[in-house]
């Protein structure tokens, strides 16, 4: 009897990631980085009237109490998929490693040459990644947005859903789900068959 295809039977929650809201002290600075970084900018923003005191409801502010952007990432209705900017007041400047809190975020691009392309022209911005690895079912690069949020740039590694599954149920991924760390910049070369 064959085997069952490994990607048929991974559960999956019918929720899917709709916004993820950032919250920060230096608004303008994110805008830019994430308007770079995006290659697009805000499509709302929005700025409360001056004297606006947020309105606290559990412990979360108001939205509209708050200045703040969003950045279109997808339109495939009705999952469509958001980064939000709310400049909240009270923010500090400086990120707090032990605090608790996102751990990174992951934008996925369309393949590795768009990845290596979205290297070469955030490298032109001045933003080099601080980490870059292949992690085996993907590889990634990645970049610290101004508040010390750290973000990840990927893309798969396999042509289809079916072969990465499969290896990720691989010993050798289980062994090792990190990968191993590459240099961005030999990486891009040798995808691109530039030799040194």
């Amino acid at each position: 009897m064959p085997n069952a295809d490994p990607a048929a039977t991974q559960p999956c929650s019918s929720l899917k990631i709709s916004e993820t809201i950032l919250k920060t002290g230096r608004i303008e600075a994110m805008i830019a980085w994430y308007t770079t970084v995006l290659g697009v900018p805000p499509f709302f923003e929005h700025s409360p009237d001056a004297g606006t005191r947020p309105l606290d409801l559990g412990g979360q502010t108001r939205a509209s109490d708050l200045r703040m952007c969003f950045f279109r990432l997808s339109l495939d209705f009705p999952y469509v998929q958001t980064i939000g900017i709310f400049q909240e007041p009270g923010t500090g400047l400086e990120p707090a490693k032990g605090a608790p809190g996102l751990h990174h975020m992951q934008l996925t691009t369309a393949s590795l040459d768009e990845l290596c392309a979205t290297h070469d022209r955030l490298l032109g911005e001045g933003m080099r990644p601080h980490r870059s690895a292949d992690h085996g079912p993907m590889t990634s690069f990645y970049y610290r947005d101004p508040d010390g949020n750290n973000v990840e740039i990927t893309a798969q590694n396999f042509p289809t859903l079916e072969a990465m599954v499969d290896f990720m149920s691989s010993d050798a991924f289980k062994a090792n789900p990190s990968g191993r760390e590459i240099d961005p910049e030999a990486y891009v070369a040798q995808r691109r068959g530039v030799t040194a």
